[in-house]
């Protein structure tokens, strides 16, 4: 007897069995389709404008385009210090913070942390580092300011400060993924191993630990740094703007009033692609050229000197980025109430709720389509998740690695490249500028952090349960819904709780499937940065922040108030005698 609800048996069971097998195929068709959606443009063939012949004028056009070499540079910068940056914060975090309180209040601080849209800590960021912001607030009394410093803190042409923001949002991220490693890894004894042996722990640390650790983590490595070097939300936030990077660039020519721009959008958005996978790559080759330069450092028995200094920076570095990301977020919530604020005051003169009955009005088309779309791509999600999960269950031989590559595709590829070059047919279709494709584009990112939240606790999940259970009822899909999802409820309203957070997190999606007729929170807050309405803008980041949020606590509620729920109805059912004291 099948455990499995979509084991192959009955002809509709059957069905579903072959559509599950079909889902993860998905994704390498899009991406099949994306690149030809690129690509034929990219050499001057789109017919939709005219164009029905082969040219290299799109390519003219992009290599002529005056600071190019620039951006590209700055592009390739900003992402590669931002990933290592953000790893090397997160390796120096589990080394000094391991079995301390500081790791058991971060471990909590975390999920809140990673729940917060990019642009809205990014908006934080903006209101702590600009010339007015909070952080040349308290500095005007020592430097005797009255008026904001002539200084360029934020939109800088070497994107530091969009290396702060990127850093400030990857590098909890990758702590996450580290705390999930070490779940994983026998780092207990490691350490006293290596500690036995006459090393520092900090040696141990990076001879024993780092070793072993880093394989499992390396995929997330990879996300990060595709997404740094694509973002588009962020950059336009807080990156430069004379001139863009050059994924932001790509978007001015796919906004461009002149149709024809989208040929030269379409050869950018193929070299931003070739330049993700080439970088990627690169970080690869470094990891192996790294391997071999360390292995005789690994294995020379050095013990090496205490570094009081390294160990003192080690452990504040951590710290102080954690510092800064929820100084960015309460400086927003400050931002939000308050009505009057002039510099070089520190605090808000005058704080009230007049900046939320005068605008939330407005808000509340944006914030109707931000949760409308986000709860149907969340739960679509989450059904495909879990025919994959249990196709997956019942055909284990069929189910490779392969099919599991093929749901990082998302999140390894530019978005900027991906969905222009699907933009080609589905503005050739028609389909463009509707719910339903809005919702599609959001379900193309939604989808893969949803199944690999599931992932591992169905594969935790002891199948004698299921077993037990169709002893009893005979039915595969009864005793999938009575038995198996009630005991991974937790599981799943996380991975709804995640999807909620992805989906209101996501700029370009809403933006190009849409074609600017769909208003969410985040296509809002990017538009208002360029403007100088702080409160309209703090107001937007807050509620960015508080969707995410809410959800994430239902998560964490629920099965608590159910479990208490359960447990009061089994003691009024029990006699009076049995009740358990």
């Amino acid at each position: 007897m099948s455990a499995s609800p979509f084991a192959a048996g009955r002809p509709q069971r059957r069905l579903v069995h072959s559509l599950a097998g079909l889902i993860p195929w998905l994704f390498p068709l899009l991406t099949l389709i994306g690149l030809s959606g690129i690509l034929l443009p990219s050499f001057g063939w789109l017919p939709a404008l005219g164009k029905e012949s082969f040219s290299l004028e799109p390519w003219q056009i992009l290599w002529e385009t005056p600071a190019l070499g620039q951006m590209v540079f700055t592009t390739l910068f900003t992402g590669f210090a931002a990933t290592i940056l953000s790893l090397l914060l997160s390796f120096l975090f589990l080394a000094t913070c391991w079995k301390t309180r500081f790791w058991t209040l971060t471990e909590r601080l975390l999920s809140p942390l990673l729940a917060i849209p990019h642009s809205a800590l990014t908006i934080g960021v903006v209101f702590l580092l600009s010339p007015s912001g909070l952080l040349s607030r308290l500095l005007a009394g020592p430097m005797g300011w009255q008026h904001p410093p002539d200084l360029l803190t934020v939109n800088d042409p070497y994107g530091f400060s969009l290396i702060l923001a990127l850093v400030l949002k990857e590098a909890p991220f990758l702590c996450l993924m580290l705390i999930a490693a070490v779940s994983q890894t026998p780092v207990q004894r490691l350490l006293l191993t290596g500690q036995s042996l006459g090393y520092s722990a900090w040696q141990c640390w990076l001879k024993l630990v780092w070793p072993v650790l880093y394989p499992k983590i390396r995929l997330s490595v990879l996300i990060v740094l595709a997404f740094s070097l694509s973002v588009v939300d962020v950059s336009l936030i807080i990156g430069p703007t004379l001139p863009p990077l050059f994924p932001v660039q790509i978007l001015h020519w796919q906004q461009d009033p002149d149709l024809l721009m989208a040929l030269p959008a379409a050869a950018g958005a193929l070299t931003l692609m070739v330049l993700t996978g080439l970088s990627l790559l690169l970080w690869l080759s470094i990891e192996k050229v790294m391997v071999r330069l360390s292995s005789t450092w690994l294995v020379n028995g050095y013990r090496g000197k205490s570094r009081p200094f390294i160990q003192v920076s080690s452990r504040l570095l951590p710290s102080l980025s954690l510092l800064l990301a929820f100084l960015s977020l309460l400086i927003i919530v400050i931002w939000s109430f308050s009505w009057r604020w002039r510099f070089p005051d520190l605090l808000p003169a005058d704080l009230s709720l007049r900046v939320w009955s005068r605008y939330f009005d407005g808000v509340y088309e944006p914030l109707f389509s931000t949760l409308t779309i986000a709860l149907a791509s969340t739960v679509l999600s989450l059904l495909l998740s879990l025919v994959c999960l249990e196709f997956r269950t019942a055909n284990q031989s069929r189910f490779n690695r392969l099919h599991l590559a093929f749901f990082y595709l998302p999140l390894l590829l530019p978005q900027m490249s991906l969905l222009l070059g699907l933009q080609t047919p589905l503005v050739a279709l028609h389909l463009d500028g509707q719910w339903t494709t809005v919702v599609f584009y959001h379900l193309i990112y939604v989808f893969p952090y949803c199944y690999l939240s599931l992932a591992d606790p169905w594969q935790k999940y002891d199948q004698r349960y299921t077993q037990a259970g169709l002893l009893l009822s005979g039915s595969p899909v009864r005793t999938f819904v009575r038995v198996k999802l009630p005991m991974l409820l937790s599981p799943l309203l996380t991975a709804f709780a995640l999807g909620i957070a992805v989906s209101t997190a996501l700029y370009l999606p809403t933006l190009m499937a849409g074609a600017g007729r769909y208003e969410t929170l985040t296509t809002e807050a990017v538009a208002l940065s360029s403007g100088g309405n702080r409160r309209l803008l703090s107001l937007y980041a807050v509620l960015q922040m508080v969707v995410p949020l809410v959800f994430f606590s239902l998560a964490l509620l629920l099965p608590r108030l159910l479990q208490k729920l359960q447990q009061r109805r089994t003691s009024q059912s029990l006699p009076h005698s049995e009740v358990p004291s």
